[in-house]
């Protein structure tokens, strides 16, 4: 028998969400208990939710315990309310601990996020694993672990029930990602937590509606359309294009016939950053979040792979222009460079803007050199803060939205929640829009200038749209008229797959080794020899 470690107990949370009571390791004796290591500005951590609910879905009656473990990293995300709004937003319906002060993340000696650290019934560590996890080998390790809890006697007969969530507040509008404003007057609103967008007229009539409210990712007619998280827009003639975030598509809305298409994506998250010149339609994305369009070129920014990509729309095809796939702060030519979560699009010119929200700055690509430029922001991942005048370090905090204006960008300081806007020279951040008691904005994620020069603001964890005057002085929220009750649920070819025996979890990441006989080890001094080489095209650094 080789000898297992216990887990630590879960004191030290400043607070639980979704469950009446903190939970001991004593309460949940007899269940697979997994903790997820998590914090909601990570898009990494984002790709690992949809896969935790859809094995909780498969083993809803098995003594199966999901508990997430919300350790922040920026300061904004240490606010309850502010991760209560992220948990709905994203569907998160198991127990959180909320880990501000970093106490369990310390006591289970976790480095990274996203990171599950999986529990046996009996108490002890089967697996300690950063990253995202594949879904396949996942379900097969709990698999794997119920049955060999099952044979021991160690496991529950039934499940323990610990959710006490209470229903959210309907709103006309659910945490709206995005909004883009065309020549015209019209007004698209990416409604992202009712998986739909809104077609809007110049008074927030609702002229059309994109997608049911199921949510899923399903081809068709509007009304039969499913989405599920949309985000970027970009609007040209009958087209308009949709960065669907979870749903790892970019699709095109033929507004004449009012039909939904794929135009990008596989709709299966991608596992490695986008490479060379391929077909769309056969590219696996990660996390498209913002669009940008001049001519027959869609600049899509992939925040989970930390890329800025071209659609070819005359020729079907995409290829990365900027990123190599890293997660950081370098600038120089498009290939070499590196962006941190790309997560908002702006076009002037031959320039075109990014908000770089994980190393808190704004990122330019010179399209015609194809370089990569820093307007602020760094000098590294966890630089950031909420300052104004000449350029410097630490001025924003992950900021999720860019417009570019004659009078100098403006940027969505989303977690500061401010407007602030670049001088045209670039060299100082200045005051855009603040607003009194009554008009504060809430993670202001999406921007747009109408042709009066209002900017449109999709202040998302106030479910609404504010308009902005040009000179930042007044705000007043757009009434949204004759919106329809969206559905609720998933689409019903967006269900996840039944459980299956999907193969071997052995070997899980950081999964505990086979007893000494089995691997040819015994007792007594050695050496370890680890080789670690690099991918092609990047060195390692201390």
């Amino acid at each position: 028998m080789r000898e297992r470690i216990h887990a630590p107990d879960l004191a030290g949370a400043t607070a639980w969400l979704n469950v009446e009571r903190a939970p001991s390791l004593r309460d949940l004796r007899g269940q697979l208990v997994i903790l997820d290591f998590w914090t909601h500005c990570c898009i990494n951590c984002l790709h690992v939710l949809p896969v935790l609910r859809d094995l909780e879905e498969r083993h809803r009656d098995d003594p199966l315990v999901i508990i997430g473990v919300h350790s922040a990293k920026f300061d904004a995300e240490k606010d309850v309310e502010h991760i209560l709004q992220a948990m709905q937003r994203y569907g998160v319906s198991h127990p959180v601990a909320v880990d501000s002060e970093m106490r369990l993340w310390s006591q289970y000696a976790v480095r990274s996020w996203p990171t599950l650290v999986v529990i046996r019934p009996d108490g002890t560590l089967a697996a300690v694993a950063p990253g995202e996890p594949d879904p396949a080998m996942l379900e097969s390790f709990v698999a794997e672990q119920l049955a060999e809890a099952r044979a021991q006697g160690t496991l529950a007969a039934a499940p323990l029930r610990l959710e006490g969530r209470t229903r959210q507040q309907e709103h006309t509008l659910s945490y709206p990602g995005k909004v883009a404003a065309t020549s015209h007057g019209r007004i698209v609103v990416s409604d992202s937590g009712h998986h739909r967008v809104l077609l809007l007229g110049p008074d927030g009539a609702v002229q059309d509606v994109i997608g049911s409210g199921l949510r899923g990712h399903r081809e068709g007619p509007f009304a039969e359309a499913a989405l599920d998280d949309p985000q970027g827009l970009a609007l040209s003639g009958d087209s308009l294009y949709i960065a669907d975030a979870r749903a790892h598509v970019v699709f095109r809305a033929n507004l004449r016939t009012r039909t939904l298409h794929r135009l990008a994506g596989t709709r299966q998250l991608g596992r490695a950053p986008l490479s060379g010149r391929t077909r769309a339609l056969d590219a696996a994305l990660r996390s498209p979040w913002d669009l940008a369009l001049r001519d027959d070129e869609l600049y899509v920014a992939l925040a989970g792979s930390h890329q800025i990509a071209l659609i070819d729309l005359r020729e079907g095809t995409i290829e990365p222009i900027a990123g190599n796939g890293r997660e950081a702060l370098i600038d120089g030519p498009g290939e070499e460079a590196a962006l941190a979560q790309p997560s908002g699009l702006s076009l002037q010119n031959d320039v075109l803007y990014v908000a770089d929200s994980e190393s808190s700055g704004v990122r330019g690509i010179d399209l015609r050199k194809r370089r990569v430029y820093t307007l602020a922001g760094g000098p590294g991942l966890f630089d950031f803060g909420d300052r104004l005048g000449k350029i410097e370090a630490r001025m924003l905090q992950h900021p999720l939205a860019v417009a570019a204006t004659a009078n100098g960008v403006i940027v969505a300081d989303t977690y500061n929640d401010k407007l602030k806007r670049f001088s045209p020279d670039g060299l100082r951040l200045d005051a855009f829009f603040e607003g009194a008691a009554d008009s504060k904005l809430a993670q202001p994620a999406g921007l747009a200038v109408t042709p009066s020069g209002e900017v449109l603001v999709a202040d998302t964890n106030h479910h609404r749209i504010v308009k902005v005057t040009a000179d930042g002085a007044r705000a007043y929220e757009l009434t949204i008229r004759g919106a329809p009750v969206p559905r609720h649920g998933v689409a019903v070819d967006s269900e996840p797959s039944p459980a299956t025996q999907l193969g071997s979890g052995a070997g899980w990441f950081t999964a505990i080794l086979p007893a000494p006989r089995d691997i040819g080890l015994s007792p007594g001094p050695g050496k370890l020899i680890l080789s670690v080489t690099a991918p092609e095209g990047m060195d390692l650094a201390a």
